[in-house]
């Protein structure tokens, strides 16, 4: 990992500490800033960066629940590495109880992004780059939205 892994949206953590932060992805049409919640970890050992995120499609509710009982857990200790923890990605789909984005756009399918063009895409460029490339490993939880059906599965990119 060439990014230090103690330094994270404005919080440095020490090894062993954990600290809730957020980071500015976008702005609303309604001017707003538009912020991701996030929890960070650190082992007391060094180790890879892998991130977990859920509601990239913000009626896929199970994956932040999950992520939320983890998050509740005083017993829960990250004993190596780096973890980022976000159970709301899509946090505008999200408090719109919608799959997709305001633009009607799937942000899952816009990654990695870029600069310009749809909110999709530059929301997309922006987690992509202050994220998803600053991680070794990386687990996006799906389930399956109102009235869908979905199948237990993995996919990965070895």
């Amino acid at each position: 990992m060439t990014t230090s892994d103690h330094h994270w949206f404005g919080c440095d953590i020490a090894p062993g500490e954990s600290a809730n932060t957020e980071f500015e992805v976008t702005e609303s049409y309604s001017s707003r800033s538009v912020v991701i919640p996030i929890q960070i970890r650190r082992g007391l050992s060094s180790g890879p960066t892998v991130f977990v995120t859920a509601a990239l499609h913000g009626d896929e509710l199970n994956g932040t629940g999950a992520i939320r009982t983890l998050l509740a857990d005083p017993t829960w200790v990250l004993n190596s590495g780096t973890l980022l923890l976000i159970p709301v990605l899509n946090v505008l789909g999200f408090e719109r109880h919608s799959r997709y984005l305001p633009d009607r756009r799937d942000l899952n399918r816009c990654f990695p992004g870029t600069r310009g063009g749809s909110m999709a895409s530059r929301l997309a460029k922006v987690i992509f780059d202050s994220l998803i490339k600053k991680c070794d490993y990386g687990i996006d939880l799906h389930t399956a939205a109102v009235r869908r059906t979905n199948f237990p599965n993995v996919r990965a990119d070895l």
